[in-house]
């Protein structure tokens, strides 16, 4: 359960432009402040104006996940033919169901060439078991071993593999082509890697601020919640869109026609792109993108680097800024945000307290700095 509130014995800044981050959420538990989530947000409207701007929005921060989408533009234009339900597990951090490890190896198979024959064990990942509870319990019973297959970033992984064969099969038609190796397809100066950040920086419209490495082993790259916003209104407005660009446009389509491989069934980013027909992609450390098809995004980097008031904060906002009515906002919010409790009676869960979002900071916010 979620609420907006005046928050009390609370001090913000005054002038929220001069704030690196603010307040964003309060979780209360018996009406004692428990837990406070600073962070930062950025609302573009369809115009590309800012609408909403809460702490510094041109401070660089790792985009971590939610490069994915941007990621999969990039091992497109490398030569990776991905389609459909290949596009979306490129784009997904997903759980590990069957279904899930099914699209992965179909993009190694797909991807697999004569003299480059893709397996799981050509992805530069830690073999698990999945995170999914069913498919953990069926492949722990079965004696099954784990497999790199389940690792949330394996669609991505086997896309960028696939953009390497692709290339290599061009042999002498092609020149360099023999450089897109794939023992270290993730160095930040292999071919497909550079690709990658050209592509991020374009759709951003920025450079990119620098070049870390994320948990997967992958490049991860740092630009600024003006410039995520901006990349994630475009994905959001070529949503079906014929006439965007078409490596966006396949991109975001896919996105929205297999949510069930973004995430998870039942899990968040999942559910508001089932709810909103939109591109909707957490990260770690609080980061979170939503890409409307209207063309307005949001996006969210919360400073603690939990996920817990993200969803939250990036739902008021929308509604704040008008495309959400009150009453979808409190909807989306009861299936996207876990309640406190505190035991059981009758074999449910007492609700014992809840987050609230500081939707006063949504109305008279300037532009950050």
């Amino acid at each position: 359960m979620t609420n907006s509130t005046t928050p009390q014995a609370t001090t913000h800044t005054t002038d929220h432009s001069s704030a690196f981050d603010v307040e964003l959420a309060q979780l209360t538990r018996n009406n004692f402040v428990e837990a406070r989530h600073r962070g930062r947000l950025i609302l573009l409207g369809p115009d590309g104006d800012v609408q909403l701007a809460l702490g510094d929005i041109h401070e660089p921060f790792y985009l971590r996940s939610a490069a994915k989408p941007l990621q999969a533009i990039g091992s497109m234009k490398a030569g990776a033919p991905l389609r459909g339900s290949q596009v979306a597990i490129a784009c997904g951090s997903h759980r590990g169901t069957f279904e899930q490890m099914r699209a992965v190896q179909d993009v190694l198979t797909q991807g697999s060439t004569e003299t480059n024959p893709l397996t799981p064990a050509n992805l530069a990942l830690k073999p698990t078991l999945p995170s999914d509870k069913q498919a953990r319990q069926a492949m722990v019973q079965a004696n099954l071993a784990a497999t790199a297959l389940a690792h949330p970033c394996s669609g991505k992984h086997a896309a960028f593999l696939w953009a390497c064969t692709a290339k290599l099969e061009r042999g002498d038609l092609e020149e360099g082509s023999q450089n897109w190796t794939l023992h270290n397809y993730l160095d930040p100066a292999h071919p497909l890697q550079q690709v990658i950040t050209e592509e991020i920086e374009a759709f951003t419209g920025e450079p990119v601020a620098a070049i870390g490495v994320d948990g997967c082993g992958a490049p991860v790259h740092a630009v600024s919640l003006a410039g995520a916003a901006r990349a994630y209104s475009t994905l959001g407005a070529a949503i079906r869109n014929l006439g965007a660009d078409a490596r966006a446009s396949t991109v975001a389509t896919a996105m929205v026609d297999y949510p069930e491989l973004i995430q998870a069934p039942g899990s968040p980013d999942t559910v508001l792109s089932e709810e909103l027909d939109a591109i909707v992609k957490g990260g770690a450390e609080g980061v979170l993108c939503i890409g409307l098809r209207s063309g307005a995004s949001v996006v969210v980097k919360m400073s603690d680097g939990s996920p817990r008031a993200m969803y939250a904060v990036a739902l008021r906002a929308l509604a704040a800024g008008g495309y959400l009515s009150a009453e979808e906002c409190e909807r989306l919010l009861a299936l996207v945000v876990r309640p406190v409790t505190g035991g059981y009676v009758d074999g449910k869960p007492v609700e014992v307290g809840e987050l609230r979002v500081h939707e006063e900071l949504f109305t008279e916010a300037p532009e950050g700095k």
